[in-house]
């Protein structure tokens, strides 16, 4: 199989980089670092990895102007090598568009609204009045049930699942075997015996937001619950009935956000992340992995941190304490410096209460 050919310039263009090389070397691939060859292209932005750059054979290497100071092959320069190499990715491997059509064993309702701009493949089921836009993807085994919109350009993947009244935003993606749409967690305990809540909010999600493999967005109990435009979700991760989730935020997997939490924009979330029900979190936080969110976080930051379980009275307990070690520490402190010049200026320490 011939590979294909690319300036080395026009990837430059791509990139969005300056170059520093010869404009018409040809590049056929990328590959990383440590295994690149004299016609692909590798980027570099860890420090970690400076050997594998000094003993790289790679024809050209995205790069921080700043690490390029002292490599010597050919570069694309960039402040944000990451974004680059993006760029770069999609350029070379842009995403699939299949052929309009609608497979004969889709079932499709009557009063359903398909452009004929869309494709449809097989055993698609799409439920009385749902409307599907043009450029719209359906794979094998999907299902949209009544009254859900899906937006123009927007790829589901097989087996996923949009229950019923749900919105779908342009150019999102869903991979399989996510479900939005099912029912909120919502009971109420009487005699013994839990009570269902009947759940009739609805999944509102934006613009270009894409969702993991198995991953769960439950509708809301009486309001929606909202994903706004460019959020990120990933695999096997559970978010509960009327959370919000504010525009461009990033959530890793296996994370879980119960009902009622309001995140904010430009979050970044790690895996395993646990996040309580009914408490807000800022623009812009960063909340590490396996982090467990009690409470609100109401200024921009970094967070961390977990306790095993224990008893509850117990676990209280040591959580108060732990909020009172930082000033336990500054007035150790305070005392360590009055001793030492009490030290210095009389020799021993003063009686003090």
């Amino acid at each position: 199989m011939v590979r294909k050919e690319y300036l080395l310039s026009d990837l430059a263009a791509v990139a969005g980089a300056e170059l520093r090389g010869d404009a018409a070397y040809r590049i056929t691939a990328l590959a990383p670092l440590e295994t690149a060859g004299s016609g692909e292209l590798a980027f570099y932005q860890d420090s970690r990895l400076r050997r594998q750059l000094e003993a790289s054979k790679a024809g050209a290497v995205i790069i921080t102007p700043q690490d390029a100071e002292t490599y010597s092959g050919q570069c694309l320069l960039t402040d944000n090598p990451y974004a680059a190499f993006a760029r770069v990715m999609q350029y070379l491997h842009p995403a699939a568009m299949p052929q309009p059509g609608l497979h004969h064993t889709a079932q499709v309702a009557r009063d359903a609204q398909v452009d004929p701009g869309a494709r449809i493949d097989a055993y698609v089921q799409i439920e009385a009045e749902a409307v599907i836009a043009a450029g719209v993807w359906l794979e094998a085994g999907t299902f949209i049930g009544a009254g859900t919109e899906v937006g123009r350009g927007s790829h589901l993947y097989p087996g996923v699942k949009i229950y019923a009244g749900c919105k779908l935003g342009a150019d999102c993606i869903l991979h399989a075997g996510a479900v939005i749409g099912a029912d909120g967690f919502g009971f109420a305990e009487a005699d013994g015996r839990f009570l269902k809540i009947p759940q009739v909010g609805r999944v509102l999600i934006g613009n270009g937001v894409e969702i993991g493999a198995n991953s769960c967005i439950d509708r809301g109990a009486l309001a929606d619950t909202v994903i706004e435009d460019g959020v990120k979700i990933d695999n096997l991760v559970q978010i509960g009935h009327n959370v919000q989730i504010g525009a461009h935020t990033v959530v890793a997997g296996q994370t879980g956000i119960a009902g009622s939490a309001r995140v904010g924009r430009h979050c970044r979330i790690g895996g395993q992340v646990g996040i309580a029900g009914h408490i807000e979190i800022a623009d812009g936080c960063v909340i590490a992995g396996q982090s467990a969110v009690t409470r609100s976080l109401r200024r921009s930051g970094v967070y961390s941190g977990v306790i095993p379980a224990q008893e509850v009275n117990r676990w209280r307990r040591v959580v108060a304490r732990l909020d009172g070690l930082d000033a336990l520490f500054r007035r150790m402190k305070r005392v360590e410096r009055e001793v030492e010049q009490d030290l210095s200026t009389n020799g021993e320490p003063s009686d003090r209460e």
